[in-house]
């Protein structure tokens, strides 16, 4: 077992009855991802080695499911890990439903809990860390607003029924849209979780509505998977595009004006204040924030090369 100098300095102090045993001890701590296909967990991933790094006692074990639609994949990969010898489970849940049950059992357990990114519902999890996924979606809808005069038809693609962070941003998107602009026509579809299927998806949608002057996508999945299905109907550049996160390929469709606007999370932050939380929870440390918001930016052609934009575009 790797031990640093502080970590040992900790557990001689520990002889003399402080900190607490539970400081002394390396943590077991699983972070349990939507999916491994996007770049949005390389950021996240980041955040989260620089708080074990940080701590200096913490053996990560780093596992989720290949695709964010994959619920059952990830059920089984929480249960997995739902025993006597981890110390905490951080999860960024595929349905804020389906994974109530198997994170009460977690919990019941004395595994402590932290949901990252997407909400879960019930109240065995210590923290909720992430973005204000309603004040993302309102973002996305001002800009939105703005691009087509308050006028015309929207489609708003998202992935799948259930998904927390996704379904928030999108009703953000639509409520805004219908308070402030009433003239702009919403119409909804769910796309699927992999890039592939939000194509195929994408190209029937356009097809469905013929009218249609505007895409939003929910995140990254979905928004290339809008990118490709505008390229393939010949409509990229022209019904305007606005997306969620980042990746090369969605970058170079800024450039190429064919995407006219990125709205940018923090995922390095999550995943180091999602650790942060983690370990504070596993040592028994009160908590003093349940939900720890994290913020979303606007990203256009005009801006992004700004070096505060470009830390959050390059992993």
């Amino acid at each position: 077992m790797k031990k640093w100098p502080f970590v040992l300095l900790l557990c001689v102090i520990c002889l003399g009855g402080w900190p607490p045993a539970a400081f002394c001890k390396e943590l077991n701590i699983v972070f349990i991802p939507k999916s491994r296909d996007q770049d949005f967990w390389t950021f996240m991933r980041q955040g989260v080695d620089k708080a074990v790094a940080e701590d200096g006692a913490v053996h990560l074990t780093w596992r989720g499911p290949a695709h964010n639609d994959d619920i059952d994949s990830q059920i089984d990969i929480l249960r997995l890990y739902s025993r006597a010898d981890i110390d905490a489970i951080i999860i960024v849940p595929t349905d804020r439903v389906r994974l109530m049950d198997p994170v009460r059992k977690a919990a019941a357990l004395g595994v402590k809990i932290v949901v990252v990114d997407s909400a879960l519902g019930g109240s065995w999890h210590s923290n909720f860390v992430g973005t204000d996924n309603h004040a993302a979606g309102r973002l996305a809808a001002e800009r939105m607003a703005a691009l087509l005069n308050g006028q015309g038809t929207v489609l708003v693609m998202r992935t799948v029924s259930g998904s927390g962070s996704t379904d928030d941003r999108a009703n953000g998107f639509v409520n805004y849209l219908a308070k402030n602009a009433p003239r702009i026509i919403v119409v909804d579809e769910y796309g699927g979780g992999t890039r592939g299927k939000v194509s195929r998806a994408g190209v029937a949608a356009l097809a469905k509505y013929p009218r249609l002057d505007a895409v939003f996508a929910v995140n990254e999945s979905a928004s290339d998977g809008m990118l490709r299905a505008l390229r393939q109907s010949g409509q990229a550049g022209k019904t305007r595009l606005i997306g969620f996160d980042t990746s090369d390929f969605l970058l170079e469709g800024l450039r190429k004006r064919e995407i006219h606007g990125l709205v940018l999370q923090n995922p390095r932050q999550m995943g180091y204040r999602g650790m942060k939380a983690a370990i504070a929870a596993a040592r028994g440390a009160p908590v003093k924030e349940r939900d720890i918001l994290t913020d979303a930016v606007m990203v256009t052609l005009e801006n992004y090369l700004k070096p505060e934009i470009q830390s959050l575009l390059v992993p």
